[in-house]
């Protein structure tokens, strides 16, 4: 299998003939067809349907795509690598740093700001999801760092130390319960609630405090990250109750925080694969990032 032919046939995928795949690698447009064709020899798969001048991708083809493209991109940093050395400057250190979308406003770019001061030579590349394809990108190698919450039974990831975050009640600016220091189950038997979560250990433990509390809440909303949940209440279209870590990304809504008791907590670890061996800046960079995590749920 060859560089080259990845390229065609990515170049194919994107403009969708061989035609425009040529024009964008300025070359001719049997050469690209050449290229497709043993690529496809080399997989044993077909990976195009012909349809007169249009190349419409087979499933096969759809299911590939992220690797080849993943493999493009590996291939063009090991490029830019060997060019530094090429000219005698140390290569980059590329971090793929993987976290959901609700720390990648705020939270995630101060860590990545505050590093870079001291590592300038570090690139970082950040990647979305929610923690299960996290998980599968570690171990994939999509990316070499990710935050996971707890628990995680999946073998073969390091973790950084435990970040333990409390539960808090995500109020609109001026509403009545903004007066209590603390929010408890009893308080919110009248108020409508924007609750995320359903299938999570973190909300199942919400659900027994309400039940122990013999409250039966009103829930207007259904979520699925805290950013939506904050965004929700800070409209006036309910209480939420969400991670105290999370919610430092949302601090700029029209939204107050109070404790919620009894004490819900939340457990946030910076995970990395075992193998292969993280560069030192990585490791750093995991010890750093679970530190400023730390002092974030520390001063909520």
């Amino acid at each position: 299998m060859k560089l080259k032919d990845l390229e065609a046939y990515r170049a194919v995928l994107t403009s969708g003939s061989t035609q425009a795949a040529a024009e964008l690698l300025g070359i001719s447009q049997s050469a690209v067809s050449r290229r497709i064709s043993q690529l496809e020899d080399d997989l044993g798969l077909q990976l195009f349907v012909r349809d007169r001048a249009r190349l419409i991708p087979t499933r096969a083809s759809r299911h590939l795509d992220r690797h080849t493209q993943d493999l493009l991109e590996r291939l063009f940093f090991l490029n830019e690598a060997a060019e530094e050395l090429r000219q005698g400057r140390s290569p980059a250190t590329v971090l793929r740093v993987a976290v959901p979308a609700s720390m990648s406003r705020v939270i995630l770019p101060e860590i990545i700001a505050n590093f870079l001061r001291d590592h300038p030579q570090v690139r970082f590349e950040v990647l979305h999801g929610p923690y299960d394809a996290i998980t599968r990108m570690l171990h994939a190698r999509q990316a070499e760092i990710g935050l996971l919450r707890l628990p995680v039974t999946e073998p073969g990831l390091e973790f950084s130390p435990v970040v333990t975050a409390s539960s808090v009640c995500v109020i609109p600016q001026g509403h009545p319960l903004t007066e209590l220091t603390e929010v408890r189950p009893y308080d919110l038997r009248q108020h409508d609630l924007v609750l995320l979560g359903w299938r999570r250990a973190p909300r199942r433990d919400l659900d027994l405090a309400f039940a122990m509390a013999g409250i039966k809440p009103n829930i207007r909303i259904e979520t699925h990250s805290v950013s939506s949940a904050c965004g929700l209440v800070a409209q006036g279209l309910g209480v939420s109750i969400v991670n105290a870590l999370l919610v430092q990304e949302c601090l700029d809504l029209p939204i107050v925080l109070r404790p919620f008791r009894p004490e819900i907590q939340h457990q946030f670890v910076v995970a990395y694969p075992s193998q292969p061996e993280l560069p030192e800046p990585g490791r750093q960079f995991v010890g750093f990032a679970a530190r400023h995590l730390e002092r974030l749920v520390t001063t909520a």
